[in-house]
């Protein structure tokens, strides 16, 4: 129930004080957003460890890094990185290592100081797709192995690289059609896209297995749970649950069309955004099984969205960090 009135608590979206419906549950709860890029899409956010979370930009003012060195509460602009190319993706490694990916060169880029510093290392994919970016998905697996989904139209390619990204092995097409983001589950790792599939390995990316046809739809929001569920949310609106880690899955019908993310909230709590129509954000209290409509929760910007979230899950502290389409940085504490 805690976190449950934190949830509900963040969509007011700016520094207030919410009362909890369960006041013997739960203490009153302060919430903030962050205008930190005003007008850029925020897509790609990450947690380095340290307290560090790190939010890169796309258009209109693409490339651009912005870090938090206390759980996304406070930003500063570390500056631009990329140049005029967007940035899809951040995936954090250890000890201050970390990469990014960029959407229309598909570079990728190494920092080995918390992000304050960036090296690129090079085009990975020379995927062409006329419509969407040449690249979303980046992971840094337990093991340390970097891999890289693209959209190239015949079909989306996985990289995979054994050294810090300074070199990769190109693994083919596993997909009829474009890749989008990459999980790490608990016994593997997996990948969605347009095709309506969702792919398995369980050798570290090396090879892939095609765990069927799911949805007549692409599959892009995504969301792992420890130890073993994973939800997958499609452009129509179908959500659809595993509990064996992407084995068998569960069609938990139709929620609202323009899947955009799920953010896992601790425990059982889900939150699922949309990023078209009435761009509604949705809670589960129980992995997905059944959701509750918190409305739009932009009253300054109806077109705004959070488009990346994640859940900080450490001992010391629980919270919520996401960016939003319109620049700015949502924060919510998670109370224990």
């Amino acid at each position: 129930m805690m976190v449950y009135c934190a949830l509900r608590a963040l969509l007011l979206l700016c520094v207030l004080v919410l009362p909890c419906t369960s006041p013997a549950d739960c203490a009153e709860i302060k919430f903030k957003s962050i205008e930190i890029c005003p007008s850029s899409r925020i897509d790609a956010i990450a947690y380095f460890g340290n307290g560090v979370v790190l939010a890169g930009t796309r258009a209109p003012d693409p490339g651009v890094i912005y870090r938090s060195s206390d759980y996304g509460i406070t930003w500063a602009r570390v500056g631009n990185i990329t140049g005029t190319d967007l940035i899809t993706c951040l995936a954090s490694g250890h000890d201050g290592v970390g990469f990014l990916l960029t959407g229309n060169q598909a570079h990728v880029w190494r920092t080995e100081d918390y992000g304050e510093t960036w090296e690129d290392l090079g085009k990975v994919s020379g995927a062409q797709n006329p419509v969407f970016a040449n690249a979303y998905g980046l992971l840094v697996t337990s093991k340390g192995t970097l891999i890289v989904t693209d959209t190239a139209p015949r079909g989306g390619h996985i990289y995979r690289s054994l050294d810090n990204g300074n070199s990769w092995t190109d693994l083919g097409p596993i997909s009829s059609k474009p890749l989008y983001r990459l999980l790490e589950v608990g016994d593997g790792v997996v990948a969605n896209g347009w095709a309506g599939h969702v792919y398995k390995s369980k050798d570290d990316g090396l090879t892939w297995k095609d765990l069927g046809h799911l949805a007549n739809s692409e599959l892009y929001a995504f969301e792992y749970i420890p130890p073993h569920t994973i939800l997958v949310g499609t452009e129509k609106g179908i959500i659809l649950t595993s509990n064996d880690n992407g084995e068998t899955w569960k069609d938990q019908g139709h929620l609202a069309p323009f899947a955009d993310d799920f953010v896992w909230a601790g425990g059982e709590n889900v939150l699922y955004s949309t990023y078209a129509g009435s761009r509604l954000l949705y809670l589960s209290e129980n992995l997905g099984a059944s959701w509750i409509s918190l409305g739009n929760i932009f009253h300054d910007c109806k077109e705004d969205w959070i488009d990346h979230a994640i859940f900080i899950n450490e001992p010391t502290h629980k919270a919520i960090v996401g960016g939003t389409n319109n620049g700015k940085i949502v924060y919510s504490g998670i109370p224990e």
